[in-house]
């Protein structure tokens, strides 16, 4: 398998990961603000704990830091708020409108689009779109934390594409969780007592989804381009609609089975027309 395909799947498995985090949101005691919270500080722990055993420069990883972790809290937390106020198909689908302003601001930065790529990111848009419940709308308050956190999603992304091909994803993972994890460390301290009565889960939620799910996400990110990721990451709304149907009762109807068969059809098109275009010699 070369380096494209290890990444496809590499972020595959972490898209279906990430969508069980909706489930963790609602049916946790305690608030979204707070989970935020506990997987920053669990994350950015580990990860630092990991770089004691490497050659870092603190100072390489400050501007990164700064810079990468608020956009980090404010994703994580406007997500976590939208999905409280709302189903987890409202609150997720409208965070995971963000490729669309991934294509606005690369255009911005005059990237040279494919024709194909906003096409595949339109259509898994589209399948988004018949996903989401829009009937269960309760709150516009959730709405607005919902497209907030598309917004610094966004720019995540596409602005760490570059400090991740030259620092490398455990260094910009950490750099960021570790200023995410001091904006919020109130919030933190506040939850300690549920962070350690539920450590399972929040061991889950801070080693595996953050620390690890992050490193993960920064590799792929320096091998496919952050279109790429973008529509491969739809998986993640997918699963968490679909999990939410299971076990949390909420409604999965006809039109959302189509656009979850959109969306997995976008997932298998996008790697395969990407394996293509790529040189097969990628090691």
């Amino acid at each position: 398998m070369n380096q494209v395909l290890r990444a496809y799947l590499a972020i595959t498995v972490l898209a279906v990961s990430w969508g069980t985090i909706p489930l963790i949101i609602r049916t946790s005691e305690i608030n979204s603000i707070s989970l935020v919270g506990v997987r920053t500080f669990i994350g950015s722990i580990f990860l630092g704990i990991i770089l004691l055993n490497k050659d870092v420069s603190l100072k390489e990883l400050i501007k990164p830091g700064l810079i990468l972790g608020p956009l980090l809290a404010i994703h994580w937390v406007t997500m976590f708020e939208s999905i409280e106020l709302n189903s987890v198909a409202v609150g997720i689908g409208l965070v995971f409108s963000y490729p669309i302003f991934v294509i606005f601001i690369e255009y911005a930065r005059g990237t040279k689009l494919k024709s194909y790529q906003i096409l595949l990111i339109l259509s898994g848009f589209l399948g988004l779109y018949l996903l989401l419940d829009l009937v269960d709308v309760k709150s516009n308050t959730g709405i607005i934390y919902g497209l907030l956190s598309a917004i610094s999603l966004a720019f995540i992304i596409t602005i760490g594409e570059r400090y991740s091909s030259k620092l490398g994803g455990l260094k910009v993972a950490f750099s960021q969780l570790i200023v995410a994890a001091i904006i919020l460390i109130k919030f933190t301290f506040d939850s300690l007592d549920w962070m350690i009565s539920n450590i399972l889960t929040s061991l889950f939620l801070g080693l595996f989804l953050t620390a690890l799910g992050l490193t993960t996400y920064w590799y792929v990110v320096k091998v496919i381009k952050p279109l790429a990721v973008s529509t491969i990451t739809y998986l993640e709304p997918v699963t968490g609609v679909v999990l939410g149907a299971f076990i949390l009762n909420e409604t999965l109807d006809i039109r959302q089975v189509i656009g979850f068969s959109i969306v997995i059809s976008v997932g298998v098109l996008q790697v395969y027309l990407d394996s293509k275009v790529r040189p097969s010699s990628i090691a």
